[in-house]
């Protein structure tokens, strides 16, 4: 994306020179410099068009005698990728379908400043985001071109290989093994240019690189050419990308000088990346190490751990033992590390902190294993000159790297902070473990609250609250709303206002639905052994609102608990179905046909809320907070009122929430309302409780 201080190029055709000035003040007001020119005929906006780059345009949605979907066909003429919005006289909602149908990114009215500051706000983060994709494909284009002429022209002999057969083999490999084409080769099993003699070995050699073990050394093999001959060879194996397909790819050089001379090269390299003083890979090497696992874990959808453990009271050691007496008790723990994990991988961080990979280990196995370090560190006497001993210990941090987990840089700042807690909560001290906790740290971080959620949903961390609403006409139905909330590390719960944002903007919020979806209908079926009849009204996302298969998944789950009643209500909020409208309609009728009623929630808060019900059939209506905020206003109990009436002469039932006082349920009684919710009656539970108001 551009640097924020890029200035926006604003073109504007509309007849209001003020209504501009009012929307480039306040784009400035929120931090975007914008360089605005304002045309008020299409031949303007024409020729205005050509004579610079643009990055937005606003349009009212007409201008002297032109329509603004004649400035769409203009951009759309010239080929530019530049978003319009229509500014509109006063809200219409076919105008607004009107627009976005014919290519206008958004239609709002001419004087919502701020919300159109948001709109263009969101779709010059698009524009961007756009260009940068664009010029990334062609990049990648040309680095595609360049690299399949490297291949062609490469003295090695390179081949791709998928599922064991060749799908691509360069000149050079066709060469070697004897081939007119790389065609001969297509489809054929790489193994079969394996001499009978060196199978078992080539088998364990794919097996271990399949497996995802580090191969040291290349694997010296005969080669079998198309004319029977054997040729001495050595092959490498790397993962690859082929035609968008994930693939191996296998270079195969011959047994001679110059593969000596290559071996050499990768030896030293190996060399390089050694700490000189305890053998172990150093930071350079451990970070290609992280990579590599952080790749492994989301192909594989496996769990790995990453260990950042700094020495303890090292000031003291300086002080007892000198330079020379430190690094001999760092050489000794770095062996002591080396003999008690020899299944990760190994680095020395830095001066006096080491690193490890353990793969394949859950959180408990990793809070285990460094345990154990801490002990066997602590209790090991390490010597220094003089014939003297020393001791000391780690302060470990753990970092779990999972399918969700972010990129390298933040899983090691996650470990580095794990283990400063440590000497934080031992003031200085040491000699402990500490697992970094995305709960502790989702209040604040986007990327721990999305592993979070990703780790809620895949061990059912989440928490389902349950509270009432009462039928003031049958005292005896037993109807709850569903309430999801997500447990943080110090107890409490988090709200979906505040969780969801972040769960749609990584795609999980259909997934919260179905799990809450499951779980509470797995709550509600215990509940009706005890009291037949019991519903349950569930809140969903707009996510689930566009899937196409909702209503079958709530029909076999409506079946599955109550064959013979109707013990779900879908709920979807008023702003969600006005978005997706065409959807919401389509749902309403599924959701009928499948025994599920609609209900529409926050109701009452949009331009005309009443118009909306002549496109969507919803059975249940649950008002807005704001209806029942103050009640004692003569101007709020008569909006109510109206409401209420409107809402009833639809034949609606009428739920209203947060009743949270007596004064309140008197109003509401007489205007009729069939469902009341709030405190004053009872509060949300973790268990279906229903406390009878007789």
């Amino acid at each position: 994306m551009a640097a924020k201080s890029e200035t926006l190029r604003l073109l504007v055709l509309h007849n209001s020179a003020d209504n501009t000035e009012e929307i480039v003040k306040a784009l400035k007001n929120a931090g975007t410099p914008t360089r605005p020119q304002l045309v008020d005929n299409l031949e303007d906006f024409e020729d205005t068009l050509n004579s610079q780059p643009w990055d937005l345009v606003l349009a009212g949605e007409e201008v002297s005698g032109s329509s603004y979907s004649e400035a769409l066909q203009t951009i759309r003429n010239r080929d530019k990728d530049i978003p319009l919005i229509v500014l509109l006289k006063a809200y219409d909602e076919s105008m607004i379908v009107e627009s976005l149908e014919a290519g206008a990114v958004d239609a709002i009215v001419f004087d919502q400043h701020q919300h159109v500051v948001f709109c263009i706000r969101r779709e010059i983060k698009n524009l961007y985001h756009r260009r940068a994709q664009r010029t990334a494909e062609a990049f990648l284009k040309e680095t595609e071109k360049r690299c399949q002429l490297l291949l062609e022209n490469s003295r090695d002999a390179i081949a791709y290989v998928h599922d064991g057969m060749h799908i691509y083999a360069n000149t050079s490999y066709v060469e070697l093994f004897g081939y007119e084409s790389g065609e001969d080769l297509e489809g054929m099993p790489v193994i079969d240019l394996v001499a009978k003699e060196d199978l078992s070995g080539f088998k364990d050699y794919l097996r271990a690189y399949g497996k995802g073990e580090k191969i040291s050394t290349d694997l010296k093999f005969h080669g079998v050419r198309a004319d029977g001959d054997k040729i001495d060879a050595m092959m490498q194996l790397s993962a690859a990308s082929y035609d968008g397909e994930q693939c191996t790819q296998i270079v195969i050089r011959r047994d001679d000088g110059k593969a000596k001379a290559a071996m050499l090269a990768e030896q030293l390299k190996v060399v390089t990346s050694l700490d000189g003083l305890t053998g172990l890979p150093n930071r350079q090497r451990f970070e290609e190490n992280l990579e590599e696992a952080l790749i492994k874990v989301r192909r594989e959808k496996s769990q790995s751990s990453l260990f950042f453990m700094s020495m303890d009271n090292v000031p003291q050691i300086n002080a007892a033992a000198g330079i020379v007496g430190t690094d001999n008790v760092i050489s000794s723990l770095a062996q002591l590390l080396k003999d008690l994990l020899n299944d990760g991988t190994l680095a020395r961080f830095s001066d006096t902190a080491f690193t490890v990979i353990l793969p394949e280990t859950s959180a408990d196995v990793a809070k285990a294993t460094a345990e154990k370090l801490c002990q066997a560190v602590h209790e090991r006497l390490f010597d220094i000159p003089g014939g003297k001993t020393i001791q000391t210990s780690l302060s470990i941090g753990i970092a779990m790297i999972g399918e969700t987990a972010p990129d390298a840089p933040e899983i090691l700042s996650r470990a580095v902070n794990a283990a400063e807690k440590v000497k934080l909560l031992t003031k200085g001290v040491g000699n402990g473990i500490n697992l970094y906790n995305p709960a502790e740290n989702a209040a604040a971080n986007d990327s721990a609250l999305r592993e979070l959620l990703a780790e809620a949903l895949e061990q059912s961390k989440f928490k389902l609250l349950f509270q009432p609403l009462f039928d003031v006409e049958d005292e005896t139905a037993q109807f709850f709303e569903v309430f999801v909330r997500l447990p943080l590390a110090d107890g409490k719960l988090m709200t979906p206002d505040e969780f969801m944002p972040v769960a749609q903007r990584y795609q999980l919020g259909s997934k919260i639905d179905r799990w809450v979806m499951i779980n509470a209908c797995k709550r509600l079926k215990e509940h009706l052994g005890r009291h037949p009849g019991s519903r349950m009204l569930i809140n969903l996302t707009a996510e689930s609102l566009q899937d196409p298969s909702l209503a079958d998944l709530a029909g076999k789950l409506a079946k599955a608990i109550d064959p013979k009643g109707h013990p779900l209500v879908i709920q979807f909020s008023e702003n969600d179905v006005v978005t997706y409208l065409k959807q919401a309609k389509e749902h309403s009728t599924l959701l009928k046909a499948a025994g599920c009623p609609l209900s529409i929630t926050n109701f009452g808060c949009t331009v005309n809320p009443m118009n909306t019900l002549k496109h969507v059939d919803a059975d249940y209506i649950k008002l807005d907070r704001s209806f029942t905020q103050d009640l004692s206003q003569p101007e709020h109990l008569d909006m109510t009122k109206k409401m209420a009436g409107d809402v009833n002469a639809l034949n609606k039932r009428l739920i209203v929430s947060y009743v949270e006082n007596a004064n309140t349920v008197s109003k509401l009684w007489t205007m009729g309302v069939r469902y009341l919710q709030g405190y004053y009656l009872q509060p949300p539970s973790e268990n279906l409780t229903y406390e009878s108001q007789s």
